[in-house]
């Protein structure tokens, strides 16, 4: 996959979180109030062309849960298949390290991360505590099965 400029799109794990990348992570996020995790089990992903970012997300465990967060690609870059390769990458990640489910929530009227995560099988579900109403359900389960590990390279096309 390429951009307009002919940069060829890369997907890579994000190994050393160092004051340079912090600094691209703040610029990348500004206005946007994605926060950094510390010291929760966690992996970044970034998309690049060539050197520079196009995308980037994360995924981290929080109470014994696996969880997506934070998938943003730069405008002029979208409809390219970056956010299903960033997407398939936490997927990966998690699976790698055990995950039975994946998690993620966003508000019900962003459509694009909501097709872009159904065509992996994520599953709208009922917050706890509440009734079940399509409108105040936000949070999305994904649960790894055989198929799903069969299927992921395909998916992440």
């Amino acid at each position: 996959m390429t951009d307009s400029a002919g940069n060829i799109i890369t997907i890579r794990k994000v190994d050393r979180e160092d004051n340079a990348w912090k600094d691209r992570f703040d610029v990348f996020y500004s206005g946007c109030g994605i926060k950094r995790l510390g010291r929760k089990p966690h992996a970044y992903f970034a998309a690049y062309a060539g050197e520079e970012i196009a995308g980037h997300s994360v995924i981290y465990r929080e109470k014994g849960r696996w969880i997506m967060d934070g998938l943003r690609v730069k405008p002029e870059l979208r409809e390219m298949g970056i956010a299903k390769q960033l997407t398939g990458a936490r997927i990966r990640h998690a699976i790698e390290r055990g995950a039975s489910q994946i998690w993620y929530s966003c508000d019900d009227d962003n459509l694009v991360t909501i097709c872009c995560h159904v065509r992996f099988g994520f599953e709208k579900v009922c917050p706890e505590g509440q009734l079940h109403k399509a409108a105040t359900a936000r949070w999305y389960r994904l649960n790894v099965t055989p198929k799903l590990i069969r299927e992921l390279p395909r998916l992440e096309k």
